[in-house]
């Protein structure tokens, strides 16, 4: 919504809803720019504060199972940025490559202190949760420091290593190895009393310690090394629980009050209940006639639990049409594009140091200047402001750029479309099949009643084939998508046409019936199952594979056995 807003504000609404919408695009535009100085963590808690969508959750029935789980979202959010800075579309795409790839993440504690249950968690975990009464488990534990590594680096610059004896092969530490290894030893041990110290921060009323420490050994200083030895140090009460004996000892510090207990243990006891055995007559009174228990009936034979189905390679959930229209054309190029993530050759401008435009810039610029054009009065606007969108393009490239423009303005096509009224530029479209939400933006549109016409711009060589052609072998999937999309719209009869602009006559078009639905729909679940069964093989050509990313890295493209030149 916010992108189409961005254009224009769609004309005949009411003043009621324009207002409306208008506040809506001025709600995003601040976040647009709050996003360049807030942390992504405030960013994610404004966008939910301002929308008020905290609320709308809330109302759900399990709405603070909900709302805890966007909290853990803003979470997510800080511990992101911590590791690769404030970058939000990162983040964005981060949590989408996760759900992409079937990453399950646990929801968020929704009951909080009035809950009667017990709650366990990791100390990172409970980060930002309080609670009335928290118990923070072996904190005795002295947590043994890994072997140190070969190479050592801190924060501070310094740095050790150890090289090895060419004679015995033994490893010695070389410049102050050892006192580098000593002060990460100690920073891991404060990090580790850090991470307790929130640990036992979360506590409202109540907090409760439970570890080991051997007290006689310590002597009248107690080892900080261990939580519970830091925690007993920080009270300052050594001597206390040497002189009572193991009875309860309270303590009053800084007005808070504090009950230390000391289970010493009674080993003696342990080996006396190890010991004692029941007596003879009683185990085979068990036993006698009469007396035994009736045994249930076996439990009937369950059913073999069926093998669950392999994940699919590629669990697509969204589809553009020019996804689909790469996957007809080259499947391992949309494998390698909109899977593997590796970017066009010409996908983002051209050699460094070379001038002119990337091939799929001349596309752009074509059809940036035609929704331009007044599809009531077709004329060429004007060519110099291709060069404010990209200012690398050459005459020879603008001359190309307007001779495409041209030659929709002066085809019968165009003269057909400025007699329709009501034919609307670039008007987005989306809807779900087989579980997959399919999406784009058709060129021209125009609705009479039950019928529609679709117009699609092409810049395609026309030495590739003819249009018929063209559209059959990489565009028929797309043709497609178009013909549903009208007919999940309402449509009866849809006319998709497409126009390559190297020609002004160079048309193709096909007339699709609701008769005809089915067949769509079943040709259409027949190319999404293949996208998900992962069937991605090389369909090489000189035109298919200009500017793929796999072309001379993992593909042969045209030199491969068999394939057309």
């Amino acid at each position: 919504i916010f992108t189409g807003l961005e254009r224009s504000v769609p004309p005949d609404l009411s003043d009621e809803d324009e207002r409306l919408l208008r506040a809506f695009k001025q709600r995003f535009d601040r976040l647009v720019e709050s996003s360049a100085r807030l942390s992504l963590e405030r960013l994610c808690e404004r966008i939910v504060a301002d929308h008020d969508y905290d609320l709308a959750v809330l109302a759900h029935p399990d709405g603070r199972r909900r709302y805890a789980n966007l909290r853990k979202l803003a979470r997510l959010a800080r511990s992101y940025e911590e590791l690769r800075g404030p970058d939000v579309e990162g983040f964005v795409r981060f949590v989408a490559e996760q759900d992409a790839v079937g990453t399950v993440e646990r929801d968020a504690v929704a009951e909080e202190e009035g809950a009667d249950a017990v709650r366990l968690l990791t100390i990172h975990g409970a980060k930002g949760l309080e609670f009335k009464v928290v118990v923070v488990a072996d904190a005795g534990r002295d947590r043994a420091v890994p072997s140190a590594d070969e190479i050592l680096c801190l924060a501070d610059g310094r740095f050790g290593f150890r090289v090895a004896d060419p004679i015995t092969g033994k490893r010695h530490g070389a410049f102050g190895y050892a006192d580098v290894t000593e002060a990460r030893k100690r920073e891991e041990e404060a990090e580790r009393l850090r991470l307790y110290y929130v640990a036992m921060t979360r506590a409202i009323d109540r907090l409760i310690v439970s570890g080991s420490i051997d007290l006689a050994s310590a002597g009248p200083s107690i080892d900080e090394k261990t939580p519970i030895g830091w925690v007993l140090a920080r009270l300052d009460c050594a001597a206390e629980l040497m002189a009572a004996d193991g009875a309860p000892v309270e303590l009053e510090r800084e007005g808070a009050r504090v009950l230390v207990r000391l289970d010493r243990g009674n080993p003696t006891a342990v080996r006396a209940a190890a010991a004692e055995v029941w007596p003879e007559e009683g185990q085979l009174s068990l036993f006698e006639q009469g007396e035994m228990p009736v045994l249930p009936p076996p439990a009937p034979a369950l059913a073999p639990i069926p093998a669950l189905p392999d994940a699919p390679l590629h669990d697509v959930r969204r589809l553009s049409y020019s996804a689909l229209a790469l996957f007809e054309r080259c499947s391992y190029r949309y494998y390698a594009e909109r899977v593997a993530g590796m970017r066009p050759v010409d996908g983002h401008g051209t050699v460094a140091g070379a001038s002119g435009m990337a091939a799929t810039e001349v596309g752009d610029a074509v059809h940036r200047l035609l929704e331009l054009v007044d599809l009531a009065a077709p004329q060429r606007p004007e060519l110099e402001q291709v060069r404010s969108w990209y200012p690398a393009v050459t005459d020879d490239e603008l001359e190309r750029i307007g001779g495409f423009v041209e030659a929709y303005c002066g085809s019968e096509l165009a003269r057909r479309i400025a007699g329709l009224p009501g034919a609307q530029p670039e008007r987005p479209f989306a809807f779900e099949h087989d579980g997959v939400l399919l999406h784009g933006r058709l060129d021209v549109l125009h609705r009479d009643g039950m019928r529609a016409l679709v117009l699609d711009y092409k810049t395609n060589s026309l030495a590739e084939g003819t249009p018929e052609e063209i559209v059959e072998a990489n565009y028929r999937l797309q043709r497609l998508v178009y013909a549903l999309a009208c007919f999940r719209a309402g449509a009866e009869e849809v006319e998709v046409v497409y126009h390559f602009l190297e020609r002004p006559d160079a048309i193709h078009a096909r007339t699709f019936l609701r008769e005809e639905l089915s067949e769509l729909e079943a040709e259409l679940s027949a190319a999404i199952a293949r996208i998900r069964a992962g069937e991605f093989r090389p369909t090489p050509s000189e035109f298919v594979c200009a500017g793929c990313p796999a072309l001379d890295v993992v593909c042969a493209g045209p030199r491969l056995r068999g394939a057309p030149a």
